[in-house]
């Protein structure tokens, strides 16, 4: 479960923490999709050690998003979360740790075991 206002909190203390991004976009060449080289040096003028990333911050905009109709199956959800991922990763691009964080909310079950 999330910190109900963390966000808000920390944005309104520190507000350098939000800047603008420039992404690089991947390129086609002879019809066939070039991804970005995340190699190269990031186009935002900042490099970055790490990236934490919660996945429920990403899987519940992707299941239920807010500008298109949800995904039809678990197939295209899956897909989406992939291609969500792949774009925050690649506007990044942490030099020594991505850290995915996956969790679950408590079943009894689980909690007797």
């Amino acid at each position: 479960m999330g910190v109900p206002a963390l966000f808000r909190w920390l944005s309104k203390k520190y507000p350098k923490i939000i800047s603008p991004v420039i992404e690089d976009q991947p390129s086609n060449v002879d019809g066939e999709e070039v991804p970005v080289d995340t190699t190269k040096a990031n186009p935002n003028g900042e490099e970055f050690d790490n990236l934490y990333l919660d996945m429920n911050g990403i899987v519940h905009p992707c299941s239920h998003p807010e500008d298109r109709p949800p995904p039809a199956n678990e197939e295209e959800m899956m897909l989406a979360v992939f291609e969500y991922t792949d774009r925050v990763v690649n506007m990044v691009r942490p030099r020594k740790l991505l850290l995915i964080a996956v969790g679950m909310s408590t079943i009894p079950g689980v909690l007797d075991e």
